[in-house]
């Protein structure tokens, strides 16, 4: 499990710079997205920016799709939680989007380090909450605030 998780780290974060090549160039590109999955829900989650900086608001978008039919979830709860090993920790409760089967959340980590990354979510209060959890490396904060 840590392995998997792992190499979905790598390979979020070679993503993110080979967009950020790509964007840098003046070409046009699709912004990178992490994709995790339960039982019952698939999710497309990106952050704003890529790559996270610690000391900043993190904007999640995450698109929330029934994982048999492949329909979007419209009227859905969860939220996103992240902890280091020395005890830091954040959340966020989704709020909706306008855009059907999205919702949004605001992180701001505290410092620059790998963080345990997780969602918490269902289709409505009487099914139970389903979790995904991957790690992020969370880099220095920045000198100069976007």
């Amino acid at each position: 499990m840590m392995r998997s998780s792992t190499t979905r780290l790598s390979a979020f974060a070679a993503l993110s710079f080979a967009v950020a090549a790509v964007v840098s160039c003046g070409g046009g590109a699709k912004v990178p997205e992490l994709r995790q999955g339960t039982e019952n829900y698939m999710f497309s989650i990106t952050s704003d920016p890529i790559p996270p900086h610690a000391r900043e608001p993190i904007i999640y978008t995450i698109t929330v799709k029934d994982r048999k039919t492949g329909q979007p979830i419209e009227t859905g709860e969860g939220r996103i939680f992240a902890n280091t090993r020395e005890g830091a920790r954040t959340y966020d409760g989704f709020v909706k989007a306008p855009q059907v089967g999205v919702y949004s959340a605001k992180l701001n980590f505290v410092s620059a380090e790998q963080w345990a990354i997780g969602i918490q979510f269902h289709s409505d209060s009487t099914k139970p909450l389903e979790k995904t959890e991957w790690m992020q490396d969370v880099l220095p904060e920045r000198s100069g605030k976007p």
